[in-house]
């Protein structure tokens, strides 16, 4: 999308949400920030979030075509299918918009998109992928890149590794103390090889 298209559609929903612009020199720290913290200094209400979700997720189904996966993601991916491993994929992310991305890039290593419509209870999503997958919490690795993933895993004991290239920054990652901290997608076939 067009930079004058992003900056209009920015300030449309900072309007229409009650929440304040985010300049570009904070875009990093916003990502060492906790959900909650991002609202508050958003100064955006809680309950708005909801909606503003479905708004955010309309804007990516737009500039999904733009996007393109980790380098070396594609590669980890095949030689993870090869080796007999099972992918799937757990978001709060629309289903459309994930399969758009994995077409758009290539990637049809996945055998299942699970969706968890609640912020946050992606715990309660990943316990229902495990009851209708059949999958122990101990035959689980869950790949993660946002803090409230590892916080998920932990509360329903799944191995949990958390990615460097996603959406929260390392630190807050770190703060959720996963098992392991993945900064290259060749570091999964490490962790999983191992």
């Amino acid at each position: 999308m067009h930079t004058k298209a992003v900056q209009r559609d920015d300030e449309m929903y900072s309007q229409r949400y009650g929440y304040r612009k985010i300049a570009a020199e904070e875009v990093e720290y916003m990502a060492s920030l906790t959900i909650r913290d991002r609202l508050k200094v958003l100064q955006c209400p809680l309950y708005k979030l909801p909606a503003l979700l479905r708004e955010v997720k309309k804007m990516y189904k737009q500039e999904v075509v733009t996007l393109r996966s980790v380098e070396g993601m594609a590669a980890a991916l095949r030689i993870l299918k090869q080796d007999g491993t099972h992918l799937g994929i757990l978001s709060s992310n629309r289903t459309e918009n994930i399969q758009e991305f994995l077409d758009h890039n290539g990637l049809d290593e996945f055998e299942y998109i699970y969706t968890a419509s609640n912020i946050f209870g992606k715990d309660r999503a990943l316990l229902k992928l495990m009851r209708e997958r059949g999958i122990s919490a101990s035959e689980l690795l869950y790949i993660g890149d946002e803090l409230r993933d590892i916080e998920a895993c932990k509360r329903l004991q799944v191995h949990c590794a958390a990615v460097t290239w996603g959406y929260d920054a390392e630190d807050l990652l770190a703060k959720g103390d996963p098992e392991y901290m993945l900064r290259h997608p060749g570091d999964i076939l490490t962790l999983i090889s191992s």
